[in-house]
């Protein structure tokens, strides 16, 4: 008969623990400059209820891609990538794993979220941009033109999201803008967490 002790079971824990920093839903060890990418966003809302009118950008230091099932709407696929105004830190990366970073997004961010086909091909783009005091969230393309032009540089092998995507998307009403979106992202970064939404 074999007997483990506690002690043996506690020491075994703690170097699961510090060898597999991320949870079970993760795509693997990664390390803090696997973070690392820039992004710069911009809000100009000129006539647009209930947002005040004026001008914002967000500049981005970091970002993290998740694979997100049961996405609305269609109950789909896609990838959330959430583009962070600060460094990634430990701190940072504990939020993003364990509270899909909660705490962190009460700063200015923005996210994309792409919705993935069966064809692995991108169907429709949302951006959200937040900075304290003013979200906006709007689909920023759809149409296959529009797709296109904006996400015609993406690739995505189930673990890593290379794109690069620079667009602008507008809402006029006869001829007077009332808000534009801007954004310029170059990225290449790994998956590093799967869930269902």
């Amino acid at each position: 008969m074999r007997v483990t002790s506690i002690r043996g079971l506690t020491v075994l824990a703690a170097i699961s623990v510090l060898f597999n920093p991320l949870l079970a839903d993760s795509h693997g060890p990664f390390k803090l400059q696997d973070f690392q990418t820039k992004g710069i966003f911009d809000l100009v809302v000129t006539d647009s209820k209930p947002l005040t009118p004026g001008t914002s950008k967000i500049v981005t230091q970091s970002a993290f891609v998740t694979l997100a099932h049961g996405l609305i709407p269609g109950n789909s696929d896609g990838l959330e990538i959430q583009f962070l105004s600060k460094p990634i830190s430990a701190q940072v990366k504990t939020d993003i794993l364990e509270n899909d970073a909660r705490e962190t997004k009460k700063a200015a961010y923005a996210a994309l979220v792409l919705y993935i086909g069966k064809d692995g091909k991108i169907w429709q783009a949302n951006l959200s941009y937040a900075v304290p005091g003013t979200t906006v969230a709007r689909t920023v393309a759809w149409k296959p033109d529009e797709l296109q032009r904006y996400f015609s540089d993406f690739k995505f092998d189930g673990k890593r999201l290379v794109l690069k995507s620079k667009g602008t998307y507008a809402e006029s009403e006869k001829e007077h803008q009332k808000l534009r979106l801007s954004w310029d992202v170059d990225l290449n970064l790994p998956v590093v967490r799967e869930v269902k939404r």
